[in-house]
Formats: structure tokens, sequence, C-alpha cells
């Protein structure tokens, strides 16, 4: 799930003092914010059941994500969409004629829906450095060009900003497009990978193409540049938003697979990690861990920030790629192996505990809290699904709960009362 990179201000109230003042009663009240009190905190999730019913469920305690089983019955809420936690929220981004649904917790913890919000399309979402979420809707069919960059903000459940942008590859021919894999936003830049794709025929043809990133400005939702790399390929993968992370140090770093299992023609070139240092609109030449040729000898599908300059990463041997469906991350087949990786260091550490697992379906942006150093993800390894904790430091994964009427935990996410 989504880990919290929002950058962390820290407000300072400055006292005046002077030795001519005459009395405590004339100085001007503090401006130093106050904080929202905190009674307690529970983790939500949301639970796709096998019938792909959606539900939402809150645990008081982390502990209940390592033990016994998870289940919905009589205890969750239905309701449909994509979750985002988000502020003290946990949005439920839904495309449905109800529309989408914001929850948080009363003032006795009971979790509880708020607004509710129409959106007609969503192919790709992130979250800005000031607790807001960028939402691109698009056309699958190629019908437009023209795709809608939208703010969503959590406070007051609202679009707060909304911008149309053709994303034609080239104005000469609308039925090549770029079609968005996620979203980042850095200080007041806004980046959305993308790939190649042909719609021309009426089928949605996946073409090879260099990591390639649309950059934008934040929050006006100006449309800057397209910027591209040829030292690997397509970044991040359809619906899944888990190809672009920005770290704690505000860079960002983007992941291309360039393989048959995240839904691509396989190239020449390598599958591999990317930078855009903070403050910057361009690739760093200076920077490339291939993965290929690393320790993993694998391709990455999915990447989820840890904190500090740290990601977990869900990936897939070359060889086994080779072998395998285009788009096996769709499917449950046990033919993916997890590491972390610092991206600074170019260092790995490779997942034990945690067998070889199923692809991550649709679900990723939000699917791994961290807490504590620790990190919490649901896996299918086969017969079962289990959430797993991950010990950042050491790699080491223990097996948790079973997940007993589903497969996923799509979202993890923590709120206060």
């Amino acid at each position: 799930m989504f880990v919290n990179k929002f950058a962390k201000c820290f407000a300072l109230a400055c006292l005046s003092l002077s030795i001519f003042s005459c009395s405590s009663d004339n100085d001007s009240p503090s401006t130093e914010p106050v904080e929202p009190t905190v009674n307690g905190a529970k983790y939500v999730a949301s639970y796709w059941l096998d019938d792909y019913t959606q539900y939402i469920l809150d645990f008081s305690s982390i502990d209940q994500l390592m033990t016994g089983e998870i289940s919905a019955k009589g205890v969750g809420i239905e309701q449909a969409g994509s979750c985002f936690p988000i502020d003290n929220t946990f949005f439920a981004l839904s495309t449905d004629d109800e529309g989408a649904a914001s929850f948080h917790l009363n003032t006795t913890g009971k979790l509880v829906q708020a607004g509710k919000l129409a959106f007609e399309s969503s192919y790709a979402v992130g979250y800005t450095d000031d607790k807001k979420m960028i939402n691109i809707g698009a056309t699958w069919d190629g019908s437009s060009s023209d795709y809608e960059l939208m703010i969503y903000n959590p406070v007051t459940v609202s679009i707060e900003g909304r911008k149309f942008n053709d994303f034609a590859v080239s104005a000469d021919n609308k039925k090549v497009l770029h079609w968005p894999t996620g979203v980042a936003v850095s200080g007041d830049k806004l980046f959305v990978p993308v790939y190649t794709k042909d719609v021309s025929d009426g089928t949605n043809k996946v073409l090879s193409s260099d990591a390639t990133i649309r950059v934008y400005k934040y929050p006006s939702l100006d449309y800057v540049t397209t910027i591209k790399d040829t030292r690997t390929t397509a970044i991040g993968m359809y619906y899944t938003n888990t190809g672009i992370v920005q770290t704690e140090s505000g860079d960002i770093y983007t992941f291309s697979s360039n393989a048959r299992a995240g839904g691509y023609p396989v190239t020449a070139a390598a599958s591999g990690v990317l930078r855009i240092k903070k403050g910057d609109a361009k690739f760093d030449p200076g920077y490339f861990f291939n993965l290929e040729e690393s320790s993993l000898k694998g391709k990455v599908l999915a990447a989820y920030p840890l904190g500090g300059e740290k990601v977990f990463i869900s990936y897939i041997p070359t060889d086994v790629d080779a072998v395998n469906a285009v788009y096996s991350f769709l499917n449950t087949k046990t033919i993916f192996k997890s590491a972390i990786l610092d991206l600074s260091a170019k260092t790995i550490v490779e997942v034990t505990g945690l067998p070889d697992h199923g692809g991550d379906e649709f679900f990723g942006l939000s699917s791994l809290f961290v807490e504590n150093g620790k990190a919490y993800k649901s896996f299918v390894t086969g017969n079962e699904a289990r959430v797993y904790q991950i010990d950042i430091a050491t790699g080491t994964a223990k097996a948790g709960a079973l997940i007993k009427e589903g497969l996923y935990l799509p979202s993890i996410g923590k709120l206060t009362y």
C-alpha cells in the first residue's frame, strides 16, 4: 500500500522576547499550529472476494493482519472501487454510477462514509507532496486522445483542479497514443510514465517503446515536455501505478520491466531503474540500475516505497519470463519473487521466507503498508493467500493471516480519530 512519502513539514513558533515588555496580557496570541488530538487508530483494508465483490474492513490492531483468518462475513462494508488511503481518509475510487466514496473514522472510532464524487474514468493514480491525489481519465478504446488530469482533494472530497491534454504521440496520427501507467509528483513537477499503443485497427496493440515520461507543472497541470531514455523500455504496467516512486530524498525512480509478464513485446534493452533527481525534469544520465545484470537476473514488475531510498519489488527471473504467458502479472501462477532495493546505493536484499508468488492483478499502489520497520502485503502462494510481514532491514518475511474468501487485500492503510 501507499507508504506516506509526503514531505513532512514542521512549524516552529518564534517567541519575541523583550526586556521592555509591560505584561503578558499584551502579548500577541500564539500562532503555533495545534495538532489534532488523536484518541486512537485503526488499520483499514480493502478486500476483493473470489466473486469480485469488494469490501472495506477495519482492524483494531496490526496483529489482526498476522494471525488467524481474514473474513468479510458480517463485518465488512460492501464498497466498489480501487481504494487509496490519503490524508487520514480511505478513498474508494469508483467509476460506477453510485460514485466514488470517502471513508474516515468518527469520534468513536467507527468507520463511516463521508461525501461521494462522480468519476467518469480512472486509469492512472498517484499522490502529491501536499496530500492530494492525481487521477488521469482516458478513453480505453482510443475514441479520443484528450485525457483529463485531475487533482482530488480528500479534505473537501472534490476535484479542485482539472485540465485536458492530448496524449497522441504525434498530432498527425491520433490513433497512436501514449497510455499512462502511473503518476508521481515531486515539488512543482508532475511525472506521468507512459507506454505506446496503437488503436488504429480497433485493438489495443502495445508497441515497443523507450522509457517515456510526460512532464507537467504542478498544480497548474500545464504540459511541459516529454522525456525519453533508450537505456531501458516502457515504465510501469497497465492500471497498476507501481512503475514510478518518489523516495524520501524527493528523487523520482522509474521501473521498466521489458517483460512478457508485464504485457510487453520484449526488446534488446534491459529491465532496470532510472532516476530523475529532485528539481530536475530529465533522466539522470549517470544513473541506471540494470536488474537483469544484477544478482537477481530478473525483470522488475512492481515497486513499492519502504521509506528512505528503499523499495520492495516484485520481479520475475528472465529465463522464467521467456517461457510464460504475456500479462502473467494477472495470474496466480507462482512465478514471481521479491527483493528489497536500496536505490541510491544500488544494493539488493532478496526476500526470504516468502514463497514464490502470483502476480498482483491490478492491485498496486496502496497494497503494501509500512510501519515500524516492517512491510505488510498480501500474496498468493499457490493454494492459499496470506498477509506477509517483511522485515525491511533483513528482508525476512513471516506468514500472517489467511485470506479466507478471496485472494488479495488490494489496499491497506491506517486512520486515526
